[in-house]
């Protein structure tokens, strides 16, 4: 089985208390009544800190989407760098033995794509296989590991770098004047992650049993981004924690019984944090019980929701306590547009 060898992450270097985060978009909406008032979410939201790639006056100036775009590129190419060269020095692994790449991203537009980017900046192989993916959301880092594990399965002696980088901070504008807008403003920051897959078992890390990935009817209106002359728009359903009660559950139920793992085994529970109301969800669908959901409810605290990152930023909380160890599972599970789950069963 292909197992994650290491995993690191990285964080921009502006972090902000919740607190401060919320009187400067009250400042945004002083004069949105309604919206101001919607800002009690931001101390419901479980989020306690985040960072960003600017400072807060960045965001509250509102530069064009363009200005946006183009300081997500350099700085997003930056932050992926940073994180994949932390996963590779932890592995103990030269980037030119890196045979695939993996760039997942969701916040940010870029032709080349940053993975033609970072060859350069990382010192990979010419021939480096790249693999950009762009669209899959806040399931995105679930999936990159999901599709470098269907790659690796038939050539065991190669490796594989997945990257995952969100500037969260850029899909912001002062213009954004809707619920949503303001419940996007609560949740989301910056970081970038990477993880080391390699096709050969032996070794440290944790094996990657198996993988999923499965696309719900009827949703996919549920979440997403809708493209304005002003960037990107949160698209967010309130069906989101009735979807994992119901086809979310079932899913992730019918995952672990093809692979007869009863859900009682799974000792590390690795859920991407949607918000406070999806983590809650998680409990109630899968009878899970609070230490369950202890990583997920201290990464959103730490750092907010990083969309695609925020699965791999668990896992290498995970991972830096020597877990899963022998006999120990674990299931990597994230939700996205389409509406979608990624989920992976990872083995010690």
């Amino acid at each position: 089985m292909p197992r994650i060898a290491a995993v690191a992450t990285a964080l921009p270097p502006h972090s902000f208390a919740q607190s401060e985060i919320r009187a400067a978009c009250e400042r945004v909406w002083s004069e949105q009544e309604d919206l101001r008032r919607l800002c009690a979410v931001f101390d419901r939201s479980g989020v306690e800190r985040r960072h960003f790639a600017f400072p807060l006056d960045y965001y509250l100036a509102g530069p064009p989407f363009d200005v946006r775009n183009a300081d997500f590129i350099r700085e997003g190419t930056a932050l992926a760098a940073k994180a994949a060269r932390a996963c590779l020095a932890r592995a103990g692994v030269p980037a030119d033995r890196v045979d695939h790449l993996f760039l997942v991203t969701t916040t940010g537009l870029a032709t080349p794509s940053l993975d033609a980017r970072l060859v350069e900046t990382l010192g990979l192989r010419r021939d480096v296989r790249r693999w950009p993916l762009f669209g899959l959301g806040c399931a995105g880092g679930a999936g990159g590991l999901a599709r470098a594990e269907a790659v690796l399965r038939d050539r065991p002696s190669e490796r594989a770098l997945v990257v995952s980088v969100e500037l969260c901070g850029q899909i912001f504008s002062p213009r954004a004047q809707t619920p949503v807008d303001v419940i996007g403003a609560a949740l989301f920051g910056d970081g970038a992650a990477a993880a080391l897959v390699e096709g050969a078992d032996p070794g440290a890390g944790a094996r990657i049993r198996a993988s999923h990935a499965v696309l719900f009817e009827n949703t996919r209106e549920v979440m997403g981004w809708n493209f304005t002359s002003d960037g990107m728009r949160l698209v967010l359903s309130r069906e989101v924690p009735q979807v994992v009660l119901g086809p979310v559950r079932e899913a992730v139920f019918d995952f672990l019984h093809r692979l007869e793992v009863p859900p009682t085994e799974v000792k590390y529970w690795i859920l991407h944090p949607g918000g406070r109301r999806v983590i809650d969800t998680y409990l109630r669908a899968f009878g899970l019980s609070e230490p369950d959901v202890e990583w997920t409810r201290r990464s959103i605290a730490r750092v907010g929701n990083l969309s695609s990152a925020s699965v791999l930023f668990i896992l290498a909380d995970v991972m830096a306590g020597g877990a899963p160890r022998p006999g120990e599972k674990g299931l990597l599970c994230a939700l996205g547009p389409g509406f979608g789950a990624e989920m992976l069963l990872i083995e010690g």
